[in-house]
Parts: structure tokens; C-alpha cells; sequence
């Protein structure tokens, strides 16, 4: 009977139990934070979608009423209060605020890999354009990852 006395229930867990679950919520954790950054970047990539064609829709307005596209000559960053693109589509009403990136950039140089910023460039003398943006993902369909270009 002493036996049966020294036999008790232990209902508390190990530190291997404990270990274990801490080490499976820290992988869950991590894969959901990985995820959510992804998420963020594909989100951005696809305004920066939707920003180029709201510039390029400005564009079209613009050329109808003026007959050549603003801004001639050297390429230039799509920011800032002294903005060739921003004063000449403001200037007309055709767009109540020029975008930016989403990610909030007000300074970079076209072409570089860690710059997220638009870039406007009127070629042949006014006649046509070329609008430059970077892309973090290769989450739009039928474009990868890096500097993209589109004209009219």
C-alpha cells in the first residue's frame, strides 16, 4: 500500500513539451510573417500598375488638348513641387494629384536596381513618351521583377 501512496498523478508538462510547441509557433510565426511581406510587396507592385496607367490616361488628355506631350527633353523623376509633368497635367485639370511611388520615394535615379521612383521622358521631339517604374515581385502578369518601361 506504501506503493500505491508514492504513485501521484504529475498533470504539469516537461520542458521538452514546452520547447517543442515554442520551436512549431516560431516556425508558423515565420512563415506568416514571410508571407506578409510578400503580400505588401505584390500590393505595391500593383499600384505602381495602376499609377502608370492613371499617368498614361493624363497623358492621352493631355496630348488631345495640346497636340504633343509636355516636358521636352531630358528624362526626369515623376516628384516633387517642381515637376515639368506635375505642373503641365496640373496646370490643365486633367489629374487632381500626380502619384508616386508607394513606397514613398521623392528622390532616385531611373535605372538603379534599389531606386523606386516614375520617370518621364519625351522622345522624338514631343511626339511620344516613355514612362520608366521599378517592380519588386514578378506578380504582374506578363512583366518580371525590375525596371519596366512603357510608351504610348
Amino acid at each position: 500500500m506504501q506503493n500505491e501512496k508514492r504513485k501521484t498523478k504529475n498533470t504539469g508538462f516537461t520542458i521538452l513539451e514546452i520547447l517543442v510547441v515554442l520551436a512549431i509557433g516560431g516556425m508558423i510565426l515565420s512563415f506568416v510573417l514571410f508571407g506578409y511581406r510578400d503580400l505588401k510587396a505584390k500590393s505595391r507592385d500593383s499600384t505602381r500598375e495602376h499609377d502608370i496607367k492613371q499617368i498614361r490616361n493624363s497623358l492621352d488628355l493631355y496630348v488631345n488638348n495640346a497636340g504633343v506631350f509636355p516636358c521636352e527633353g531630358e528624362g526626369e523623376v515623376i516628384v516633387g513641387a517642381d515637376s515639368c509633368l506635375r505642373d503641365a497635367l496640373l496646370g490643365v485639370g486633367v489629374i487632381p494629384a500626380l502619384p508616386i511611388d508607394p513606397l514613398g520615394k521623392i528622390s532616385g535615379v531611373c535605372g538603379d536596381s534599389n531606386s523606386y521612383v516614375y520617370c518621364y521622358q519625351v522622345l522624338e521631339d514631343g511626339f511620344s513618351y516613355q514612362i520608366r517604374y521599378n517592380l519588386e515581385t514578378d506578380s504582374i502578369l506578363g512583366k518580371t521583377k525590375g525596371w519596366q518601361t512603357t510608351s504610348p
